[in-house]
């Protein structure tokens, strides 16, 4: 009787170990999942804020000198040259998709006033 008490107990350590181990690796799967989902949303966060600045500077400093395609080169380089920087791998085309996000993210925030300050800054005809 004893032997047959000590062999389901040592089924149900048994059995119990395998469910935790088990959890153990489901929780791990889970939150490295969750870990690397967060650095993919940092530095995705990282690139856009990167888009803004660099498309508000060349809007500043080069707004009335350069137009379209020269703009878009000039946040290009500075886009390349700051995630150099700080390390940030962004390839050309994340750059131009980067660039067109910000530009568009900036002409919904600022609405008219994004079209009467072109408008006004545009060559007389």
């Amino acid at each position: 009787m004893e032997d047959l008490v000590l062999r389901l107990a040592y089924d149900a350590l048994a059995i119990l170990i395998t469910v935790v181990v088990a959890m153990l690796i489901g929780w791990l799967k889970k939150k490295l999942g969750v870990e690397g989902l967060k650095k993919v949303q940092e530095e995705l966060t990282a690139k856009q804020e990167l888009a803004l600045l660099a498309v508000k500077a060349v809007e500043q400093l080069w707004g009335g000198v350069l137009h379209g395609e020269e703009k878009v080169t000039k946040a290009t380089e500075f886009i390349s040259e700051q995630a150099a920087k700080v390390g940030l791998a962004i390839s050309s085309e994340e750059i131009r998709t980067l660039i067109e996000w910000a530009v568009r993210t900036m002409k919904d925030e600022f609405g008219e006033a994004w079209g009467k300050a072109t408008a006004d800054s545009s060559p007389a005809s």
